[in-house]
């Protein structure tokens, strides 16, 4: 397989020369399959500039069609199906490759612009006689005397005139019988007759490979990242996970993170597969990378099991518990809640070592954002059972920051939002003095924050506004998950985990003694659209829990509660 340095390099000169996405998605497909087929084009794109004269654009086009016409004969001719569909495909991505130079490329609009820049006056009338002189597939006809000065003595007009020559060339080689054999070739081996000519080729192409990546049990980033630049993220996901799907995306970017690799969905491994995981790390993280973890809508914080620190056996033992995962109680209700459907479990493995120091941000703009963070691990943090040193940023600004080979963590936040393209929640950590990122995901909520959150409070209790709302109500301290839910009351609670969803559930709001804007209450919290407040501390919580009778307001805005004492019962 091509290397990803080298697949990013052919994909930007598609970007800057193939202008059909389509087009180009179909060409980033066959280099996946075969490096050698990406040199080729390469080749050509370098041969196809604007100086370029008409006779060796005739001269180029023609090359592609011969390897078209080449693969085209290698596939009919083959007694073996894989050959033929193998060839056959490849057959069709130059006659694609030729088709987008025809007509979807910077060329062939250079052309046309040019030709209205030489003629401004009468470009429409001239382009009008062309297209009317080349639509016929003799391309050897006649023109008028008039017109045949006009031509002859301007290679702008006689490269537009190629271009017509071969747009027809095309359309009578494709409408015989070579159209009509890779149609029938691919109906066969997707095995799907309802699809229509783009799906019936958008099908092939995947299936041809996932069944090719099928044949290895586990998956490098690098791998993962070529996938993830193929225009296709959803049935990457699909197979990879959401948590695999983001690295990949950092990786791709060229943004440090820890050596990873994947178990995808629906593949069973052996002790005798991780032999092929990198064993000068040791110690490892198995972590769930489910189909349907860290999307845009839901970020299914931590309803799936996660393991740090393990290594020999206990790697593929805790392989086994992270997929078994899918079936817990939590998850079923959350799943039921959300209306979402039943997930396919990846499995990420990570080298894992204790760093100085974890967090996570979470980007509300390209300028602003919340990054906490702890010593040692993230996983006090995103646990809630730690409160966590915070900073908001906003206009790219903030004082007292946490920095890293001298430089702000946040400002480098920022950047990497930039390079992934969305506001972001990353999960990120220090070790060795380095800053590595340990996941991407995009913000399902964003954290609004109060302008008031920052002010001294001079009555009740602050904390940290993790969820907005505004609500009144009584409370009720719960002191374990497996406690009589009850509905409609402000629940108080030390912090919580995934166990406890269904109290948040059935929950006015939510108040904790620690945690922070991104732990697991936090999400949750906003996701329910109920107002929370974390970190308030024990003695707050300890004083608003001394009696259940007396309503309290949470202000999830600002981070402030307050003990409203008794209310009248109506009579």
């Amino acid at each position: 397989m091509i290397n990803l340095k080298d697949f990013k390099e052919y994909k930007n000169m598609l970007e800057n020369t193939i202008t059909n996405k389509a087009f180009r998605s179909r060409l980033l497909f066959e280099a996946v399959e075969d490096e050698l087929f990406s040199k080729d084009i390469r080749n050509f794109l370098g041969r196809l500039n604007e100086n370029i004269t008409f006779q060796e654009l005739d001269s180029i086009l023609e090359e592609i069609r011969t390897k078209t016409d080449y693969y085209y004969q290698l596939s009919s001719n083959s007694d073996s199906f894989e050959d033929k569909i193998k060839n056959g495909l490849r057959s069709l991505a130059y006659f694609y490759f030729l088709e987008s130079i025809d007509e979807h490329s910077i060329l062939s609009d250079g052309i046309i612009e040019q030709i209205k820049l030489k003629y401004p006056n009468d470009y429409l009338e001239i382009i009008a006689k062309i297209d009317k002189m080349y639509l016929s597939v003799d391309t050897k006809k006649q023109i008028a005397s008039k017109e045949s000065d006009l031509i002859i003595n301007d290679d702008l007009l006689n490269k537009y005139i190629v271009l017509k020559q071969w747009q027809d060339k095309q359309h009578h080689y494709f409408d015989n019988e070579y159209g009509k054999y890779l149609e029938e070739l691919q109906y066969q081996y997707c095995k799907d007759r309802s699809l229509d000519s783009f799906n019936l080729e958008q099908v092939s192409l995947r299936k041809r490979l996932f069944d090719g990546l099928s044949k290895k049990k586990i998956l490098d980033i690098d791998t993962c990242s070529i996938l993830s630049e193929l225009y296709i993220k959803k049935f990457v996901v699909k197979y990879i996970g959401g948590k695999m799907y983001g690295l990949s995306v950092l990786n791709s970017q060229g943004i440090k993170i820890p050596y990873s690799v994947v178990v995808p969905t629906g593949v069973e491994v052996s002790e005798s597969d991780l032999e092929k995981i990198n064993p000068v790390y040791g110690h490892y993280s198995v972590r769930s990378s489910a189909d349907i973890e860290d999307g845009e809508k839901n970020s299914f914080a931590g309803m799936f099991d996660s393991y740090l620190n393990v290594s020999g056996k206990e790697i593929l033992e805790n392989i086994n518990k992270v997929k078994a995962s899918v079936n817990n109680a939590r998850l079923r209700e959350y799943i039921q809640v959300n209306g979402l459907d039943q997930p396919h479990m990846a499995v990420v493995i990570q080298s894992f070592k204790e760093p100085q120091y974890a967090g996570v941000w979470i980007g509300n703009s390209d300028v602003s954002g919340v990054l906490e963070w702890v010593s040692g691990n993230g996983e006090k943090l995103v646990s809630g059972s730690s409160t966590p040193h915070t900073e908001i940023w906003k206009d790219q600004q903030c004082s007292d920051a946490l920095e890293c080979n001298g430089k702000k963590i946040g400002e480098l936040m920022l950047e990497y939002q930039q390079l992934v393209g969305s506001n972001a929640d990353f999960e990120w950590m220090v070790l060795d003095g380095e800053l590595i990122m340990l996941q991407f995901r995009p913000v399902t909520k964003k954290v609004i924050i109060d302008d008031s959150y920052t002010t001294n409070h001079t009555e009740g209790f602050s904390g940290i506004p993790a969820a907005p709302g505004f609500v009144e109500g009584e409370p009720r301290y719960v002191e374990s998950p497996d406690e009589q839910i009850v509905a409609n009351k402000i629940l108080l609670a030390m912090m919580t985990d995934p166990d406890w969803l269904p109290h948040l559930m059935n929950s006015k709001g939510a108040i904790t003694a620690y945690g922070g804007f991104l732990c697991h209450t936090a999400i949750v919290c906003r996701e329910l659209g109920i107002p929370c407040v974390t970190g308030i501390g024990e003695d707050a919580l300890e004083e608003l829990s001394k009696d259940d009778s007396e309503y309290i307001e949470v202000n999830g805005n600002s981070g402030n509660v307050k003990i409203l004492g008794k209310r009248k019962s109506r009579i």
